[in-house]
């Protein structure tokens, strides 16, 4: 691989930032050394290339080849002892072939992955651990910069800092500043302790965190060892837990997403009770406890899942930080697919101000809005639309003026699927019989639009159970004309919403069917109701998912979100 780069290098040198010569935009295919599927390298970075591997996808690429390496050894390994010896340079030859193809934020970046790949999946699910990519770092700093972020002279903080994604890069520059303007090696570790903290849950994934840091001053600033080997910014504990919190100006950081459970919920909820208008969310109570603790004016910067933009269980989490907090910028990143490590998720950068004193006033307000592509590019969009209320916040886009309908409107009223298939496996049935209904799937409902029984459950998921035993009375049966809709849109779709009239002729011939739990059904509340396919075309329409884009950041569309979304008069 090294020497394909190196032949590509000029022309990506040639390409610089804006990854054009010329009118042209520029991509080089490197075709991996293993014969496997060809790399792609955008001749657009998003910051100067650093080495030889500046395109994020191909990084991306890289990373994830370094952790099928791990994953293919098998076997029980100690995660911080194999990341910490790749710290040191020692490790398989393979893996460190990789490592040093990769700019060093990248190369820290996939030393923290395997870190992650290695923990038992249980542990990593509690803590919600997912690393930040350097190129969504990158943007969170230039966005924080615009409103007064000035790491040279401000203490700053990471409450979750995972493998040191943001402390890294925020102690390079505050050395590298501090050199040129000749400071002492030694007065530069007394300033990094005290305006560089971190505080990681996990311990081992502490000493990793110290152990990047420490080697980026010595390998990369040439700072020497003996002064740096006592360095340890990141202390181990829990953020929610602690009393006191770090005496920083402003807080950065990607906090663990989870979503807590009946238990968690029970013990977090009093503390929490002024967001808590559903089932807490870490990430959620993160953003509060910074809102307690960043001083007034103080900037909060974080990475976020994009579902509190419109979740309706988010609505006091809204309304609170419009309260305390200016709401600066709302980006989102393009793509929810490779954006972290394992996961699909639609993520946002917030940006925050303190409040002096909590407005008890409060007017709708805007925030810089725009969208960080899968290359690293920003395109700004224009103002984010923020309602004081609570209701969900909105994206940049044209309010089209017809656009004043809701789902009401059309005489529908929705309501989810009633059988979650994991749980009540015992119902399912792969014939038809006396007492059993059809079960109408997600996949029932096509990319284009169109109802299809056998596709649904003859897909994966269903196994061929296309049946479920219900009692003659059951109030969850649907026996009318109605539309179905997926509750959930798969990262390959070229539509948040898909929805889909169910036949007249499949009603008569089985007398009504079930929902499954992915699937939302529409039903109608009145005589005059518009017609299913009508409503369902109106669903699948361009205006209608712009809409819902703007105003749910989640690839789960809830029940509440659609009966409030704008539709075109009917």
């Amino acid at each position: 691989m090294g020497s394909r780069l190196s032949v590509a290098r000029p022309l990506i040198e040639a390409c610089g930032d804006s990854g054009r010569i010329g009118n042209t935009r520029v991509l080089v295919m490197v075709p991996s050394s293993d014969g496997g599927a060809a790399c792609l390298l955008p001749g657009f970075p998003c910051t100067p290339p650093v080495g030889i591997v500046a395109g994020v996808p191909l990084s991306m690429a890289m990373v994830e080849r370094v952790i099928a390496y791990y994953r293919k050894l098998g076997g029980r390994r100690v995660p911080a002892t194999e990341c910490l010896q790749l710290i040191s340079g020692k490790g398989p030859p393979q893996v460190l072939r990789m490592l040093a193809e990769l700019a060093p934020p990248w190369a820290d970046y996939a030393i923290a992955s395997v870190y992650a790949a290695l923990m038992p999946h249980a542990r990593r699910k509690r803590l919600g651990i997912y690393f930040t990519p350097p190129h969504l770092v990158d943007h969170l700093l230039r966005r924080m910069r615009m409103f007064g972020l000035n790491p040279t002279e401000q203490r700053l903080r990471d409450p979750s800092a995972g493998g040191a994604a943001f402390l890294v890069p925020l102690a390079r520059e505050m050395a590298s500043s501090w050199l040129s303007e000749g400071v002492l090696p030694d007065e530069i570790i007394i300033r990094l302790r005290a305006r560089l903290h971190g505080r990681e849950i996990d311990s081992g994934l502490a000493s990793v965190a110290n152990a990047l840091l420490c080697r980026m001053l010595v390998s990369e600033l040439g700072i020497s060892p003996g002064i740096v080997s006592d360095l340890s910014v990141v202390k181990v504990g829990d953020s929610l837990r602690v009393g006191e919190p770090d005496d920083s100006d402003h807080e950065l950081s990607n906090p663990p997403y989870l979503r807590l459970d009946a238990k968690e919920q029970r013990r977090w909820k009093e503390r929490f009770v002024d967001i808590a208008g559903g089932r807490l969310n870490l990430y959620a109570m993160f953003v509060r406890r910074a809102l307690d603790q960043v001083p007034p004016n103080g900037l909060i910067g974080h990475v976020l899942p994009a579902s509190f933009l419109g979740g309706p269980e988010f609505s006091a989490f809204r309304r609170c930080i419009m309260q305390l907090a200016e709401i600066l910028v709302l980006d989102v990143v393009e793509k929810r697919r490779g954006v972290f490590l394992d996961a699909i998720q639609d993520a946002c950068f917030v940006v925050l101000r303190r409040r002096p004193e909590p407005s008890n006033d409060m007017h709708p307000g805007t925030a810089s809005s725009g969208v960080l592509s899968h290359f690293g590019e920003f395109f700004l969009s224009g103002h984010a639309k923020l309602p004081a209320d609570g209701s969900p916040w909105s994206l940049p886009g044209k309010d089209p003026a017809d656009m004043v309908a809701k789902l009401a409107d059309y005489g529908y009223r929705g309501t989810v699927g009633y059988l979650v298939a994991n749980r009540q496996a015992h119902l399912l049935h792969r014939r038809s019989a006396r007492s059993r209904l059809p079960l109408v799937w997600a996949k029932c409902i096509t990319n284009d639009g169109l109802f299809d029984f056998d596709r649904g459950r003859n897909a994966e998921k269903a196994g061929g159970h296309g049946f479920v035993a219900v009692p003659k009375d059951a109030a969850y049966v649907h026996r009318v004309p109605c539309v179905v809709v997926q509750r959930t849109s798969a990262s390959s779709q070229a539509r948040r919403l898909t929805a889909a009239a169910v036949p007249e002729d499949f009603l008569r011939r089985y007398g009504g069917f079930v929902g499954e739990n992915h699937v939302i059904i529409l039903v109608p509340t009145r005589a005059d109701a518009v017609a299913p396919e009508q409503l369902a075309d109106v669903l699948n329409g361009q205006q209608a998912n712009a809409m819902l884009s703007r105003i749910c950041g989640s690839a789960s569309i809830s029940v509440r979100v659609l009966e409030n979304l704008p539709l075109p008069r009917p």
